[in-house]
C-alpha cells in the first residue's frame, strides 16, 4: 500500500490516486458501526487519498425491503469515514461513488465504486436478505446452500458470468483471484480463521461518453462486499439438537393412517369447482376435480398430508444455535448441520415457529402465527405466512397467508378447510379448499 506520496505523484492527481485502491465498508466488531476505507486491504491507507471519495453516498437497509439514506463523518484519525446504522438487527450498508474519469496509458475510463457490508452480524450468523439493486455492480453473499460458502455477482440485477473476483480471506496472507461461473456465482475459499471476509469484483464495459467535461472510452466498475465469517464448520450443540427434536415430537402426526375420502370444493376468487378427493394410507392424493385449479389444489392437499405423515422424530438431526439471542419473539435460532438445504428454524415453547430454507435460486421463510392443540395435546398448524425471495437479489417474490381448520375423526385430525391469500406480481389471489363428508377408510 502507498503510505506517503511524493510531490511528483501528487501532481498526477486523480490518475494516480485510484491506482490499486478500492472502497471497502468495514464492519466493526459485530456492532452496527462501520468504517469506510480507500485502500487495497481492509485497513485505512493514506489519509490524503480519502478526499477522493468524500462525495460518496450511503444507504442502509431498513429490514422491510427498503433503504434509507445514511450520513458519514470523518474518523478521528482522518484516515476513514465512520458510519452508524440505526436499529438493532443485522443490516446492509450500501455505498456508491462515481469517482470520475481516470487516465492510465492512453485510454481514459469512467470509474465507479459500489461497496456493501453486513453490519450487526455476529461471526457465523446468517446475513439478512440482501436488498435488491436494479443497477450497478453488486455482490450478494450466499453463506448457506448446497454450494457452501459462495457469492453471486450481479450487473443490473442479472448474473454476471466470467467476472474477475478477488478474495481477501481471513487467515490467508495472499489474496485469491478467481472468476464467476456461467450463473454469475463464485465459490469462496474457506477461511483459515474467523474474521472479516472481503470480496471484490470488476467489470469493464466498452462505452464512450463524457463526465465533468472529460471524455472516456470505457466504464470500469468495482464492487466490494465485507462480512464476518467463522472458521470451518460449526460443531453440534446437543442442546440445540434436543430443542428441535422435542418440537418435532410435539407435532400432531397421523400414525397407522388408514386414509380418508371427502367431497371437495375449490374456490378461486369466487369461482367454485366441486369434486371428490381420496387420500390413500400411503399419503397419495387422488383428486377428481375439473378446471385449472386442480393442480394447485392437489399440491396443497399433498403438502398438508405429507406434513402430517412425516414422522421426523426418527431423524438424527445435529444442530447448532445460529446466534446467542435467547429472547427473540419467534424463539431460538437453530441451524441444521447435515441438511442439503441448510435449513434453519426458530423454536419456541416446543413449537417450530419459523422455517428458513434455500432451494436453488429461491429462499423462503415459513412463519407460524398460531398453532392449536388437539386432544392429544399435540400441535396442529392454524395460521402461518410463507414469504419467498429471490436468493440472488433479495427481492420479495410472493407472500402467502395460510389458514387451516381441522376435524377429529377417531384418532386422526383431518383437514376441513385450507385458505390461502397470496400477494405477488402486483395482485392478490384468494383461494380456499373445503372438505366435507369426511370418512376414514376401513
Amino acid at each position: 500500500m502507498l503510505r506517503t506520496l511524493s510531490p511528483v505523484l501528487l501532481l498526477l492527481g486523480i490518475a494516480t490516486a485510484a491506482q490499486g485502491h478500492f472502497v471497502f465498508i468495514v464492519p466493526q466488531d459485530g456492532t452496527r458501526n462501520a468504517q469506510v476505507v480507500f485502500s487495497d486491504t481492509l485497513q485505512p491507507d493514506d489519509a490524503e487519498l480519502l478526499g477522493k471519495i468524500s462525495h460518496m453516498t450511503y444507504q442502509v437497509s431498513d429490514g422491510k425491503g427498503g433503504l434509507k439514506e445514511l450520513k458519514s463523518s470523518l474518523a478521528k484519525d482522518r484516515a476513514a469515514f465512520d458510519l452508524t446504522a440505526p436499529g438493532e438487527e443485522p443490516a446492509y450498508i450500501l455505498g456508491r461513488c462515481l469517482y470520475g474519469v481516470v487516465t492510465r496509458g492512453k485510454e481514459p475510463f469512467l470509474l465507479t465504486y459500489h461497496a456493501r457490508a453486513v453490519v450487526g452480524l455476529k461471526t457465523g450468523q446468517q446475513p439478512p436478505a440482501a436488498p435488491a439493486q436494479a443497477d450497478g455492480l453488486v455482490i450478494v453473499p450466499r453463506l448457506s446452500g448446497k454450494d457452501g460458502l459462495s457469492a453471486d455477482v450481479l450487473l443490473g440485477g442479472k448474473p454476471l458470468r466470467d467476472a474477475e473476483v478477488v478474495l481477501l480471506v481471513p487467515g490467508l496472507e495472499k489474496s485469491v483471484t478467481t472468476k464467476t461461473d456461467d450463473a454469475g456465482r463464485v465459490k469462496l475459499t474457506e477461511p483459515a480463521k474467523a474474521g472479516l471476509y472481503a470480496v471484490r469484483a470488476r467489470h469493464v464495459e466498452d462505452k464512450k461518453g463524457e463526465h465533468d467535461g472529460k471524455k472516456y472510452t470505457s466504464v470500469r466498475s468495482y464492487a466490494t462486499l465485507v462480512f464476518p465469517v467463522a472458521a470451518g464448520k460449526p460443531s453440534e450443540d446437543p442442546e440445540a439438537s434436543k430443542l428441535l427434536a422435542d418440537a418435532r415430537a410435539a407435532r400432531a402426526n397421523w400414525d397407522h393412517f388408514p386414509g380418508f375420502a371427502a367431497d371437495v370444493a375449490v374456490n378461486i376468487d369466487g369461482k367454485v369447482s366441486r369434486g371428490k378427493v381420496k387420500v390413500t394410507s400411503k399419503g397419495k392424493v387422488e383428486l377428481d376435480l375439473e378446471g385449472p385449479e386442480k393442480d394447485w389444489a392437489r399440491r396443497m392437499l399433498a403438502s398438508l398430508v405429507g406434513h402430517r405423515m412425516d414422522d421426523a422424530t426418527t431423524l438424527n438431526t445435529p444442530c447448532a444455535f445460529d446466534d446467542g439471542v435467547t429472547d427473540h419473539p419467534l424463539g431460538r435460532a437453530v441451524r441444521v448441520l447435515n441438511d442439503e438445504h441448510h435449513s434453519s428454524y426458530r423454536v419456541r415453547d416446543r413449537q417450530i415457529i419459523e422455517v428458513n430454507r434455500h432451494m436453488g435460486d429461491v429462499r423462503f421463510t415459513i412463519t407460524v402465527m398460531e398453532n392449536r392443540t388437539n386432544e392429544d395435546k399435540k400441535f396442529l398448524p392454524a395460521t402461518y405466512v410463507v414469504n419467498t425471495w429471490d436468493a440472488r437479489t433479495g427481492a420479495l417474490r410472493s407472500s402467502a397467508t395460510h389458514h387451516h381448520t381441522w376435524k377429529r375423526l377417531g384418532s386422526f385430525d383431518l383437514p376441513t378447510s385450507v385458505t390461502v391469500v397470496t400477494a405477488e406480481a402486483g395482485k392478490q389471489v384468494s383461494r380456499k379448499i373445503e372438505l366435507t363428508k369426511l370418512e376414514l377408510a376401513k
